[in-house]
């Protein structure tokens, strides 16, 4: 098997286990297990744990990011309102949350853990600048985009918790729910 393989099994395998167990509780012997492989072969396809955990996070935000940017055209769907294209945009975002459990879970485990800031958020903040580019043209000029796409994501994240962890239904009375919680707390920002 080549390298490139073993380290997708690998950050797939480490993704259902930090989902599963949480960040401080995953170990290289419980990654091994769940991907049938040889704990060795962590060390070979990345520098240590840490590294791989890393690997895994970037490869979620990257899916993210390609899902928010793939849904941009939303907002140049000038027949209808903004606030109608916002809640577009919002429902794939959502959905694809929701969608993806494990994925979702491991986000919020890493982004919010001490690795993050430390390993990967000035990588995040550079992987979204183009998206933060694009909204720029939505909000005032003395509105902090990144801010706000960060509240926003935020919100969205506590809330799928919730779903996921089962405190909260999946239906759509909630999502209406959390679109205006969103859309209350950034729409004094919009340019229009």
């Amino acid at each position: 098997m080549k390298t490139d393989q073993l380290r997708q099994i690998l950050i797939d395998g480490t993704i259902r286990v930090i989902a599963s167990e949480g960040l401080g509780k995953a170990s290289t012997k419980q990654i091994g297990k769940a991907t049938n492989l040889n704990e060795a072969y962590i060390y070979r396809c990345f520098n240590n744990k840490e590294d791989m955990f890393l690997k895994a996070f970037n490869s979620l935000d990257d899916e993210l990011l390609t899902v928010t940017l793939r849904h941009m055209p939303i907002f140049s769907m000038e027949t209808m309102d903004f606030d109608m294209r916002c809640r577009m945009y919002f429902a794939v975002i959502w959905q694809f949350l929701l969608g993806n459990k494990e994925k979702c879970l491991t986000f919020v485990r890493y982004f919010y853990s001490p690795d993050f800031v430390e390993y990967a958020a000035k990588d995040h903040e550079l992987r979204y600048k183009p998206l933060v580019e694009q909204f720029r043209v939505a909000f005032r000029d003395e509105a902090d985009v990144w801010m706000i796409l960060n509240h926003i994501l935020n919100v969205m994240l506590d809330f799928a918790v919730k779903v996921h962890n089962g405190l909260m239904p999946d239906d759509e009375r909630y999502s209406e729910h959390v679109f205006r919680v969103i859309y209350a707390s950034v729409k004094q920002y919009f340019r229009w």
